[in-house]
């Protein structure tokens, strides 16, 4: 998927318009646009600038991961990291825990 389209079916995603993209990014609306129509191709900078607005990462607006992360969930990765190797083994676990109960549910469910 191209930049622009990209950019257009995450914005329209996230019921953002142009003109509240525009505002959140620190550019024009106008160029929001021409982004979208590919008449015009963001620097990297303001390319970073628009994904941090829009929450997802600079690598899967441009099309180069094909999963979302959601930035709720990798900060709390980030915490995770943070903390002794102890406390990290025990989290870890837990969830290890919590996704191998859920993947059991789902199962089922079918």
């Amino acid at each position: 998927m191209s930049f622009g389209s990209s950019l257009t079916a995450i914005r329209k995603d996230r019921k953002v318009s142009q003109r509240e993209l525009a505002i959140k990014a620190g550019v024009h609306a106008n160029l929001i646009g021409r982004y979208e129509r590919e008449e015009a191709i963001p620097s990297v900078d303001v390319a970073s600038k628009i994904a941090d607005a829009l929450g997802v990462s600079l690598d899967y607006l441009v099309g180069k991961a094909e999963q979302q992360i959601d930035q709720a969930i990798l900060n709390k990765v980030l915490s995770i990291q943070q903390l002794p190797d102890e406390d990290k083994e025990h989290i870890m676990y837990s969830i290890d825990g919590l996704i191998q109960h859920a993947k059991t549910r789902m199962a089922y469910k079918k």
